[in-house]
């Protein structure tokens, strides 16, 4: 988000407390934001806290300055009221908000400026059905719904990080939009029997980050996710899975019902699996002397040979291996047929969040990132030159 700007807008429910969190988090991705704050919210978030964390003196009150006037790239209004969002849809402007965002819906017409809006209030409150109409006028505007998070009755202000992801979402320009990208991410275990399974140490993180890197640029993204322990965000079409069988299952379901473009397979594959499964509970005490194994097939040749027009991004792991090595691995793996490899080894990882990885095409080495969320946009970059 460098160089753009937002206004946040911050109306009258106990849910502004969050708001200086959400400005930070507005910062971390490089946005200049400018607050305005209604009366009712200075009951619950204060002006010199938020002047703090967005660095600019906070709107409360319209002046010959006319600040409802400035210029933005987008208007986030966070948390939105229903009050709000009634004023907002019957084009009224009684304060230093809705005057912004009456303003704000008209460069909305114009192409530009995006509007979002984040709701928040009692559960109740939501099957109000002059709410309900307020929301599809909003929406018929072009104005972009954030969906609250639904808690213990209530209609709850989605997190930082969603609201951002959704902004970042919204302002994008990437020539990703509208193209379908399934990421594959977690382990994909072997049952030995209906407690019991055969797994690695690999979670998803790096999947996920692709994922959310993916959908940030305005791609439909399609995530089939291994039991890591990972939660994915809500904003994610998911299908979720437990276990090998399940995975290559999904994985061709999804290829054969669905125009893909690009297929990123990050998940960590099980090579081998138990022979046989034993039906139950296997006894604790002295039962499994040994596990019979067998290989399991290669399901990034099976998808390369059965969509020989898909876009695919592989992974390849090793140890105890040079760079170098590394290297010629990936490059043996794209004259196999994949357009690109992305490649790292254990000594390159740590708990700690490091992670160094290559990304591999017929012409060599075209990047080099030192985590996994650099990884992850490294990755995007060069997809996005595919289709510029």
């Amino acid at each position: 988000m460098n160089d753009n700007r937002i206004a946040l807008c911050i109306t009258g429910s106990i849910a502004a407390y969050k708001t200086p969190s959400l400005v930070r988090h507005f910062r971390q991705y490089g946005a200049d934001v400018q607050v305005y704050l209604t009366r009712e919210a200075e009951k619950y978030v204060t002006k010199d806290c938020l002047e703090w964390t967005s660095t600019n003196p906070v709107v409360t009150e319209l002046s010959a300055k006319a600040e409802h006037l400035y210029q933005f790239d987008a208007y986030v209004v966070a948390p939105a009221t229903l009050n709000t969002i009634g004023q907002m849809a019957d084009g009224k402007a009684s304060n230093a908000v809705t005057s912004t965002l009456a303003f704000a819906l008209g460069r909305l017409k114009q192409g530009t400026a995006s509007i979002l809006v984040a709701p928040a209030m009692h559960g109740i409150m939501e099957t109000n059905p002059a709410y309900k109409d307020n929301i599809q006028k909003l929406k018929s505007y072009g104005v972009r719904v954030i969906e609250p998070t639904y808690k213990y009755g209530k209609a709850n202000l989605p997190s930082s990080h969603n609201i951002v992801v959704e902004t970042i979402r919204e302002l994008s320009k990437s020539p990703l939009e509208e193209k379908t990208i399934l990421v594959t991410a977690g382990p994909t275990p072997g049952k030995i029997d209906n407690v019991r399974l055969l797994t690695n140490r690999f979670r998803g993180r790096l999947g996920m980050a692709i994922a959310e890197e993916a959908y940030m640029r305005r791609a439909n993204v399609k995530l089939i996710l291994g039991p890591g322990g990972l939660k994915p965000p809500s904003y994610i079409d998911t299908i979720l899975i437990r276990n090998f069988h399940e995975y290559y299952s999904k994985v061709m379901n999804v290829l054969e019902k669905n125009p893909i473009d690009i297929g990123v397979f990050s998940a960590s594959v099980a090579d081998y699996i138990p022979k046989e499964v034993f039906d139950g509970k296997i006894p604790s005490q002295d039962a499994i002397e040994s596990i019979k194994l067998k290989q399991t097939p290669k399901i990034i040749k099976e998808v390369r040979r059965k969509f020989p027009d898909l876009y695919m991004v592989t992974f390849k792991y090793e140890e105890k291996t040079s760079i170098e090595e590394l290297e010629k691995i990936a490059q043996n793996r794209v004259k196999q047929g994949y357009q690109l490899v992305v490649a790292n080894r254990g000594e390159d990882m740590s708990p700690e969040g490091k992670y160094r990885g290559m990304i591999v095409d017929k012409k060599g080495v075209v990047g080099m990132s030192s985590s996994k969320k650099e990884c992850a946009t490294l990755l995007l970059d060069f997809l996005e030159k595919y289709y510029e």
